[in-house]
């Protein structure tokens, strides 16, 4: 505040005294001059002594010693001389020296006066003498006061000069100091612009060098989009060298600055935008691999009139990469993660099902296996208490009762080990031609044997031998679980009837029974391991039955399937392989599972 409020303040200083200074010089210069009410005296003098020469004229010629020509001139001179001193001014200043009347008496008798002179003679005199002496009078008189007045006037005139001189001398002695001091403000502004020059120069070196020595484009344009700045880096990126950059227009030093986003940001920075492009392709020439760079535009202001852009142009190709490669990496990763859990989401399931599994397994085998054995308790139990009373009738009906219990028991562990079998892929399949006619007749007649109160009718294909070609040992597995829980699961005193059908590949064995009571299991789950419906309470089994015969059927290109229960009958159809020669015999074929 103190470097700017000192130099104005001298400046105004400077100014006011200056002029000052020139106003007094002008009063001066006025007071100077000589005005005509300053220049009376002559006037009145001139008057005084034209009049004093007409007098003498006059007088002369009276005696005859002037000639008439000279007396005129004389008058002439005289009436000259009372006009001027008679018009403006100088009448005014008579007026103000009091001798204005004389002055208009002999005004009014000019006539008088020049018919007097037209013949002059020693009476006329007495007369022109009484016209001239007051005017003659009053002149001295007046002259004397112009001259005292005049004196005073220049006194008074000398006396404000004098002191406006030394107002101006005053005035001049300031506007030393004044200009003394701009001076040496002069001398301090020049020694701190040289100063400011030299850090100047030294930004501007350092600028440069911190310019050049960028890792990223530097580039600066005008507004005209034309290169003022272009730094190594730039060089090396666009292959354009400094000196042919240098004033060049962007659009012809690289194709990249005419690319629609790369015009479109430069017009926005241009107009005081801030623009940023990332990932921005660039392709150097001789090269069909592009190059990734980041471009940031600023807008080059000089207060706040834009007068440029200036330009940063990274190489961030290298960067691009990695950030591929790494995304690539993470997607991988995350495809791994997601497997593995898959992976382990199925594998806890599974573990979930495995265990929900055996704990059922668990739970129906003690159920089913406490029957039998209670069975064989007790029976040998009465034969032990009652063995002196017992007549043999009643100890082979104990002994059967008992048998039947064991038979029941050693079922339930075939039924559970032949699981096992097929779950650990142990189960031999040996194809054969197989008459399927004749497998059921024989599980039909054991059947019966056992429940002759049920009859099974069988339905053979009109001109067709239903054989097929599978394991004869899986077949009548697979028949006996359908046929036995046909009978288990359907009211007494219903039908039960096997068909057959050839669709010319497959050989369909379809048993049908009435289902009691409907709805008694569900349709999805009838096919799971250790799965039994609602109507199977004091039925004996362990849900296994259904669950190999399928596992078996398909063990040997066949299927187990349920065709229909929502008519109140139950339809489960076994598919093998139809056999092309027929009932004749074949090589036994062995399969062995290895996965279940």
């Amino acid at each position: 505040m103190l470097g700017v409020a000192l130099p104005v303040s001298a400046i105004a200083i400077f100014v006011v005294l200056l002029a000052f200074s020139l106003m007094r010089l002008s009063d001066i210069e006025r007071n100077m001059r000589i005005e005509a009410t300053q220049n009376m005296l002559w006037v009145i003098s001139q008057a005084h002594i034209s009049s004093l020469q007409l007098s003498e004229a006059i007088a002369d010629n009276a005696a005859g010693e002037a000639d008439r020509a000279q007396t005129e001139l004389r008058l002439n001179i005289f009436l000259s001389r009372l006009a001027l001193l008679d018009d403006g001014p100088q009448r005014r200043r008579m007026e103000a020296l009091g001798a204005l009347a004389p002055l208009d008496e002999l005004r009014e008798n000019l006539d008088e006066l020049g018919s007097l002179l037209k013949s002059p003679s020693a009476s006329t005199m007495s007369r022109i003498r009484a016209l001239l002496v007051p005017y003659n009078a009053t002149l001295a008189e007046a002259a004397n006061k112009a001259m005292v007045a005049e004196w005073d006037d220049l006194g008074a005139t000398l006396d404000v000069t004098r002191k406006q001189l030394w107002q101006i001398i005053i005035s001049m002695v300031g506007i030393s100091l004044a200009g003394s001091v701009l001076c040496v403000h002069f001398l301090l502004a020049i020694r701190d612009a040289r100063q400011r020059t030299r850090l100047l120069n030294k930004e501007k070196a350092f600028s440069e060098l911190l310019i050049g020595s960028s890792g990223e484009g530097i580039i600066a344009v005008d507004m005209d989009r034309r290169c003022t700045v272009w730094n190594e880096a730039a060089e090396r990126l666009f292959r354009v060298g400094a000196d042919r950059a240098t004033g060049g227009a962007l659009g012809e030093l690289s194709g990249f600055f005419a690319v629609d986003r790369v015009e479109q940001a430069i017009n926005d920075a241009l107009q005081g935008k801030a623009v940023t492009l990332l990932d921005q392709p660039f392709f150097p020439l001789y090269q069909t691999v592009p190059l990734y760079v980041d471009l940031r535009c600023f807008s080059l202001r000089d207060g706040e009139r834009i007068i440029g852009t200036i330009l940063l142009v990274s190489d961030v190709t290298k960067r691009r990469a990695a950030q591929r490669e790494i995304a690539d990496h993470r997607d991988h990763l995350e495809q791994l993660v997601q497997a593995r859990t898959q992976e382990l989401e199925a594998a806890l399931t599974r573990e979930r099902a495995t265990a929900d599994l055996y704990r059922n397994f668990g739970t129906m085998i003690s159920h089913q296996f406490r029957t039998p054995l209670a069975l064989v308790d007790s029976a040998l139990q009465r034969l032990i208490r009652r063995r002196e009373q017992l007549t043999p009738a009643e100890i082979t009906e104990r002994g059967s009762q008992a048998r039947s219990a064991i038979a029941r028991l050693v079922q339930l562990v075939e039924s559970t080990l032949d699981a096992a079998q097929l779950d650990a892929g142990q189960i031999e399949v040996r194809s054969q031609a197989c008459d399927l006619d004749r497998l059921v007749a024989d599980i039909c007649a054991r059947q019966e044997d056992d429940m002759s109160w049920r009859r099974i009718s069988v339905t053979l294909p009109d001109g067709v031998s239903p054989v097929a070609y599978c394991d004869p040992v899986h077949a009548e597995h697979i028949l006996t679980n359908l046929l036995s829980n046909a009978v288990k699961y359907s009211p007494k005193a219903t039908p039960i009837t096997v068909s057959f059908a050839c669709d010319g590949s497959h050989i369909t064995c379809i048993v049908i029974n009435i289902v009691s009571p409907r709805g008694a299991f569900v349709p999805d789950s009838l096919f799971d391991r250790y799965y039994r419906g609602s109507n199977t309470e004091g039925c004996p089994g362990i849900g296994v039955g259904l669950y190999m015969a399928k596992a078996l059927a398909r063990l040997q290109g066949g299927d187990v399937q349920l065709q229909d229960s929502e008519s109140g009958t139950v339809r489960m159809a076994m598919s093998l392989p139809h056999s092309a020669s027929g009932s004749g015999a074949v090589v036994p074929v062995i399969f062995r599972q290895e996965t279940v």
